[in-house]
């Protein structure tokens, strides 16, 4: 099997789950909020409204903002994309089955986006919140730096004696 159809299957898949999660909350991802997600998912770095507006255009003619910003909010309220405040975007949740902190190590250089959800990070923040009869609805840390292949790109020429 090609990597092409391997990606293509484990984007349906994806998509899928997603579908049924929001069945199983009583909601409806319909074929447009689909392809939205589909969208942010395939970029696997941070789009902004406008970027989905523009990649939608491009296949359907003119699509009216309002409709993707409903469907990025549907996205946002079911946990299925995180909205990334430093850039005004939206990248995939990895973890939608379930609440979480997300952190996401975003490259400053290429604009890779990678999720990295972890337990103890959303216990420690619960108990914090506890502390200070705080309730928390969502958490998205943001950490800015450079990928290992952008690392590699733009490291000085090694010299040698």
């Amino acid at each position: 099997m090609t990597q092409s159809l391997e990606r293509t299957r484990a984007l349906d898949r994806r998509l899928d789950q997603a579908a049924e999660l929001c069945r199983a909350r009583g909601q409806s991802l319909t074929p447009l909020r689909r392809r939205v997600l589909e969208i942010v998912v395939e970029a696997g770095r941070p789009l902004g409204a406008y970027d989905v507006i523009d990649i939608l255009a491009q296949e359907r003619g003119r699509v009216a903002p309002p409709t993707v910003y409903r469907s990025l909010d549907f996205l946002l309220e079911q946990g299925l994309v995180h909205k990334v405040l430093s850039v005004n975007g939206f990248v995939a949740c990895s973890q939608a089955t379930r609440p979480h902190a997300a952190e996401l190590f975003i490259c400053q250089r290429c604009g890779t986006a990678v999720e990295v959800a972890r337990r103890v990070a959303d216990e420690r923040l619960e108990e914090t919140a506890a502390e200070l009869d705080f309730a928390i609805d969502s958490v998205v840390l943001e950490v800015r730096g450079r990928c290992a292949d952008c690392r590699i790109e733009t490291s000085p020429p090694h010299v040698t004696a």
